[in-house]
């Protein structure tokens, strides 16, 4: 459902300001940190010659990666994923590994849609959903459905996104 991956991708907006945030704070400069690096590519297995004896390949042991599974269904996730990576922060070790992207984390899988799904309707099935009907939903904590014949305005998508309501479009 694209409406749990638009959840999610607000979600991990959301989450990346607040780390920012508090890095900032960290390292106590006003400018906002720099993006995370990519996590480093695995070490290429070089092929070695066949029938020569003492010719094995050996690996170099891989770099010790982490990854957090991080459930985030409301304020209060979010509240608590942000002071668990300050504790974090406050370790010279963790510090270097999430900087290096050794340390990551990820969504917990089903999270963002079982909050979605708990939500009520507020159904739309012909004309344009515009930013006041988003923002009524997002006032009475209801979720929008839009009908084959109902199109969403782009600002009406951006307001969406920023306020957190879940749109999901029938086909």
């Amino acid at each position: 459902m694209s409406t749990s991956l638009d959840l999610r991708a607000v979600i991990a907006d959301q989450v990346r300001e607040v780390v920012r945030e508090v890095v900032a704070e960290l390292v106590g400069s006003a400018a906002p940190a720099p993006p995370a690096p990519a996590a480093p590519a695995p070490p290429a297995v070089a092929a070695a010659p066949v029938g020569v004896p003492g010719s094995e390949h050996v690996t170099p042991p891989p770099l010790r990666e982490r990854v957090e599974a991080v459930r985030i269904a409301d304020d209060a996730d979010l509240d608590g994923f942000a002071r668990r990576l300050l504790a974090l922060f406050e370790n010279p070790k963790n510090r270097q590994d999430l900087r290096a992207g050794r340390l990551r984390f990820r969504l917990e899988g089903g999270s963002t849609a079982a909050v979605a799904a708990d939500r009520p309707v507020q159904r739309v099935d012909t004309g344009a959903v515009t930013e006041r009907q988003v923002k009524a939903a997002a006032e009475t904590g209801r979720r929008l459905v839009l009908g084959r014949r109902a199109v969403l305005t782009p600002l009406a998508r951006e307001r969406a996104r920023a306020l957190g309501v879940p749109i999901e479009k029938e086909r």
